[in-house]
């Protein structure tokens, strides 16, 4: 046997833990239970973390998410060179 890692193998340590699916940070969510303690909060959180159960499973994970938000806060895209650009590169 090849005791040698794989080739990339350190790129797993990015990766995010979830259980079944579900990213690990929220269920940090339940502490929330138990600062409020009644079945209505427990409720709301399970109904938030199996929220978030359902659009992993049709790929729209937390972090693709907040990708997006992030997209659509920076706007449109503007097309052209700078002025130091165009200024410091170009000759006329």
């Amino acid at each position: 046997m090849d005791d040698q890692p794989q080739a990339g193998f350190w790129r797993n340590a990015s990766l995010s833990l979830s259980v079944y699916g579900i990213p690990a940070p929220l269920f940090l969510l339940y502490m929330c239970w138990f600062r409020f303690p009644s079945m209505t909060t427990m409720y709301v959180v399970s109904a938030i973390i199996g929220g978030f159960r359902l659009l992993t499973a049709f790929g729209w994970t937390i972090q693709v998410l907040l990708t997006r938000v992030a997209y659509l806060a920076r706007g449109n895209q503007t097309s052209g060179r700078p002025w130091w650009y165009r200024r410091f590169t170009e000759k006329d």
